[in-house]
C-alpha cells in the first residue's frame, strides 16, 4: 500500500499557503526543531496554554508532545529516503488503528431503511443571555418538525456573549436550544464561527460542554492542528459496516492574527473584491494536511476510490464569491443580500479540494443575508442564512440549508433552503 502522507505533504505545499505555515506563523518556515512538550494555542487568542486545560476533550485530541504548528522542511522539499521502513503489515495495520480513532464515535450514523439521510444546517444562531430568542427557537422547532433531520450541524456563531465566563454559564446558555434536541433523539454536531470566541470561556472549555451531551458527536480533535473542532463524522451504509459518506468539521478561525496581518497585508490593501471589511481568518496549513492525510486513508480503506462527503465550516472561502459572479451558465440558486465575508488570504484549501475530488459540497455560514448556492468546478458551495432573529437577519430567508443523501448514489448530493415563511 502507498504511503499517504508524503503525498498529502506536497500537496500542501504545492496549493497551500505559499510558506505561510498555519495559526499565528511567520511567513518563512523556521528551521525545524525538536518537537516542543505539550502547548498548543487557542486561535482566540496568542497565549499559550498548558495540558491541563485538555481535561475533558475528546480522547484523541491530546497528545504527549506536539510538533511546531509550521511546515518542516519535509513539507516543501522531497526528503531522502528513511533507512528502515516498517514492514508493509505494520504499516497497514497503524493506519487502520489510526482511521478507525478519526471515526470512532458514541454511536454509528446510518442510511435509513430507505437509503437516505438527512442533515439540516442551523447557522448563526447568535445565543445569548437566556439562549435564543422566543421566536428564534420556535422557528428551530418548526423547521426540525417538517424536515425531520437524521443530523444537526450548528455551523458557527452559536453563541455570541462576551458575559459567559465559565462552563455551567455556556450549559444554562444552551440549554433550551440542547434539551430539545436531546429529548428529540436528534444527533447534533457543531463547528466554532468567529463569535463563539467572543466569550472568556476558551474553545477547549466550550468543547468539554458540547462533548458532554449524549447526542452530540462533536469531537476536539487533534491539537497539533490549527483551532480546536477539526474533525470527521463517518456515514455507514444501512445494511454493512462500510463507510459510505463522510462529513468534515474544520474551524475556520475568527481574525486575522498580527502576525498574519503584518506579513500578508502590510500596507493594509488586501485585494480580496467581496467583502468590504475584510478582515476574517482562514484555513490553515496544519488543517489542510490533516484533511489531505485522512482523506486518503479512508480512499485506501474504501478499496482505492475515493469516498464522498460534505464539509461545513463556518468563514466562507474566496470561491464562494467567484461562484457567485461567475454563475451565469452553472447551477445556481438563491441569493446574495451581503458581502461574502470571506478571509483577504487564500490559502488554496478550495484547489486542493477540488484536486482531491471527494468533497461534493461545502457549507458555511457568517454572512446572515446569504443564501444562495452555486455548483463551482463540480462542487457546491453553499450558504446557509440563518434561523435565529438574534443578529441581524433577512426574514424573508430565515430558515436551515437541508442536504439529502443517498446511498444509491452518494457523490450526488441534494441541497435546497427550507424557510420558516413556507411552514407558517
Amino acid at each position: 500500500m502507498k504511503r499517504t502522507r508524503r503525498l498529502a505533504a506536497f500537496l500542501i505545499a504545492l496549493f497551500a499557503l505559499g510558506g505561510l505555515a498555519a495559526c499565528n506563523s511567520n511567513p518563512s518556515p523556521p528551521a525545524p526543531t525538536a518537537p516542543p512538550t505539550v502547548e498548543y494555542t487557542d486561535e482566540s487568542s496568542t497565549e499559550a496554554h498548558t495540558a491541563p486545560e485538555t481535561e475533558g476533550v475528546t480522547e484523541t485530541s491530546v497528545t504527549d508532545t506536539v510538533p511546531s504548528d509550521t511546515l518542516p522542511d519535509e513539507m516543501i522539499t522531497s526528503p531522502a529516503e528513511p533507512e528502515t521502513q516498517p514492514p508493509p503489515d505494520e504499516e497497514e495495520r497503524e493506519e487502520l488503528v489510526k482511521l478507525r480513532s478519526l471515526l470512532s464515535n458514541k454511536t454509528q450514523l446510518r442510511f435509513d431503511a430507505n437509503g437516505q439521510f438527512k442533515i439540516m444546517m442551523l447557522s448563526d444562531l447568535h445565543m445569548y443571555g437566556s439562549g435564543l430568542l422566543a421566536e428564534g427557537m420556535n422557528n428551530v422547532k418548526l423547521l426540525v418538525e417538517h424536515e425531520k433531520p437524521d443530523l444537526i450541524i450548528l455551523n458557527g456563531d452559536n453563541i455570541a456573549d462576551e458575559t459567559v465566563k465559565n462552563e455551567e454559564e455556556l450549559r444554562n446558555l444552551l440549554k433550551e436550544l440542547t434539551d430539545y434536541f436531546e429529548k428529540k433523539g436528534i444527533y447534533w454536531i457543531h463547528v466554532y464561527g468567529n463569535h463563539d470566541t467572543d466569550t472568556e470561556l476558551s474553545l477547549l472549555q466550550q468543547q468539554r460542554v458540547y462533548e458532554s451531551y449524549d447526542h452530540c458527536l462533536s469531537k476536539g480533535g487533534d491539537v497539533r492542528r490549527c483551532g480546536v473542532g477539526n474533525y470527521v463524522v463517518p456515514l455507514y451504509g444501512s445494511r454493512d459496516e462500510n463507510v459510505k459518506f463522510v462529513i468534515w468539521a474544520l474551524n475556520s478561525g475568527s481574525y486575522l492574527s498580527e502576525k498574519d496581518k503584518n506579513a500578508l497585508f502590510p500596507d493594509g490593501k488586501t485585494p480580496f473584491p467581496g467583502n468590504a471589511a475584510p478582515t476574517y481568518d482562514y484555513i490553515h496549513a496544519s488543517q489542510i494536511e490533516w484533511y489531505v492525510e485522512t482523506s486518503k486513508l479512508l480512499q485506501e480503506q474504501n478499496g482505492g476510490e475515493v469516498v464522498p462527503s460534505l464539509m461545513a465550516f463556518h468563514i466562507p472561502l474566496q470561491e464562494t464569491y467567484t461562484a457567485w459572479i461567475n454563475r451565469n451558465g452553472l447551477e445556481w440558486t438563491g441569493q446574495k443580500g451581503g458581502d461574502v465575508g470571506a478571509s483577504p488570504y487564500n490559502s488554496g484549501f478550495f484547489d486542493v479540494i477540488r484536486r482531491r475530488g471527494d468533497v461534493k459540497a461545502i457549507v458555511n455560514g457568517h454572512d446572515h443575508t446569504n443564501d444562495f448556492m452555486v455548483e463551482y468546478a463540480g462542487i457546491k458551495l453553499c450558504y446557509c442564512s440563518t434561523a435565529s432573529t438574534n443578529p441581524h437577519h433577512d426574514a424573508s430567508i430565515l430558515g436551515t440549508r437541508i442536504f439529502v443523501i443517498r446511498e444509491s448514489d452518494p457523490h450526488d448530493v441534494e441541497t435546497y433552503m427550507s424557510y420558516v415563511k413556507d411552514l407558517k
